[in-house]
């Protein structure tokens, strides 16, 4: 822990003394209801690191002495001292374009707005573009991207309490079949049924609401997560369980597409790549590696790189081959793709160390640069900023010439 505090203090504060640390204690093993040990599952480190950063967190904190209650379903619950804050959270690969100020706006840039898109919009919305999703038979029981939000019928929506707002995740209503095994056979979470589990609960990071609306899912959120988790062993317990608690506390979400983009497949509804779609091919590369100005092109919120993403024979991108090392002064930067890439002169990837190649659209091409790209110059930018401070003169590596399509696996 020292040596993390050291490090953070050392290398993070300087670039914002709003950018805190908080450490919690380990929670990939936890007590379930009946008092037993869980498998490890690394997972529950968010609910319970919530929850703890919220009690514990420099600045914020929890007032005993006062209660709200939601809906009249869960009475006496403690109100965190600063309720009115905004919260956000993210998850570890996912990287901000913009900043998530609360407050979106389907309106275009030059109306003052973000080019936000909403969803969850009734089928009768003449605003609306209809959807896809493979496991989704019709329009009728679809979430589909819209220009007005689902329940004020708005082109503008502002996250307060009683209306938090999240970016859709396509696991659909797979989360009720825990319900009452999580929160119980009476929990309102158990009523949500069909449509709705779809267009108020399918929910994944960013998750954003108040700090009184996300205290109270954080509670319920390390509740019920250990059950979900003992009957479905799986990445996305975790997941589930958080629709649960919102369900449970009937707080349903406003749901965007535009809060994230992650995967280039398919047509686009779901995610921001409608924004990406619009950035012409020849410059798509050139914009996302040294500018991603929102005030030039409409952008997603933030960049989710769970996935591999390649162009051509070595432009890649993948996490996990970031050497452990990057950011340090002997560390060269990533090499650069060609700008090129994105423009429809690529129609193919090819994986590392494997003589097959995967053939793609050109729209396809043109996603996968975007988020190389992205990704590319957004590392180099913060290995810079590190270099510049903390390295001599003759000491910092400045080449770029870290090719990660060839690294070991």
């Amino acid at each position: 822990a020292a040596s993390l505090k050291e490090w953070h203090a050392e290398h993070v504060n300087p670039l914002s003394f709003r950018f805190g640390l908080h450490l919690t204690p380990d929670y990939s093993t936890v007590e379930s209801v009946d008092g037993k040990s869980t498998e490890k599952y690394e997972f529950f480190n968010k609910p319970f690191g919530l929850k703890h950063w919220m009690e514990f967190g420099e600045g914020m904190g929890i007032d005993h002495s006062s209660s709200y209650d939601h809906n009249n379903n869960h009475p006496n619950n403690p109100r965190p001292w600063k309720h009115d804050t905004i919260i956000a959270l993210l998850d570890p690969d996912q990287m901000l374009t913009r900043p998530i100020t609360g407050h979106f706006s389907s309106l275009p840039t030059e109306a003052g707005g973000t080019g936000d898109i909403f969803r969850g919009a009734p089928s009768n919305d003449p605003l609306l573009s209809a959807g896809g999703g493979e496991g989704r038979k019709s329009k009728e029981i679809n979430n589909v991207d819209s220009r007005l939000s689902f329940r004020e019928h708005e082109p503008t929506f502002t996250v307060r309490h009683g209306h938090p707002l999240s970016q859709e995740y396509g696991f659909l209503n797979v989360w009720c079949k825990y319900a009452s095994l999580a929160a119980g056979a009476n929990s309102p979470a158990t009523k949500v049924k069909g449509i709705e589990a779809l267009r108020s609960y399918a929910v994944g990071p960013p998750y954003i609401a108040t700090a009184l609306d996300m205290y109270d899912i954080a509670v319920r959120w390390c509740e019920f997560v250990p059950t979900v988790y003992r009957h479905f062993p799986q990445l996305m317990a975790e997941m589930y369980a958080f629709s649960i608690a919102t369900a449970d506390l009937q707080l349903p979400h406003q749901l965007m597409a535009s809060l994230m983009v992650s995967d280039t497949s398919g047509d686009g509804d779901g995610e921001g790549w409608k924004m990406v779609d619009d950035i012409p091919g020849e410059e798509v590369c050139s914009f996302a590696m040294d500018g991603l100005d929102v005030e030039v092109h409409s952008l997603p919120t933030v960049l989710n790189f769970c996935h591999r993403y390649g162009v051509g024979d070595t432009a890649f991108f993948a996490k996990e081959k970031v050497p452990a090392n990057f950011f340090s002064c002997e560390s060269s930067l990533l090499e650069e793709p060609a700008l090129d890439i994105g423009s429809g002169k690529y129609l193919y990837k090819k994986p590392p160390f494997l003589k097959k190649r995967m053939e793609y659209s050109a729209v396809i091409e043109k996603r996968e640069a975007f988020m190389v790209c992205a990704s590319t110059g957004f590392l180099n930018e913060a290995a810079l900023y590190f270099k510049e401070r903390h390295c001599g003169e003759n000491d910092a590596n400045v080449m770029k010439e870290i090719r990660l399509h060839d690294l070991p696996e």
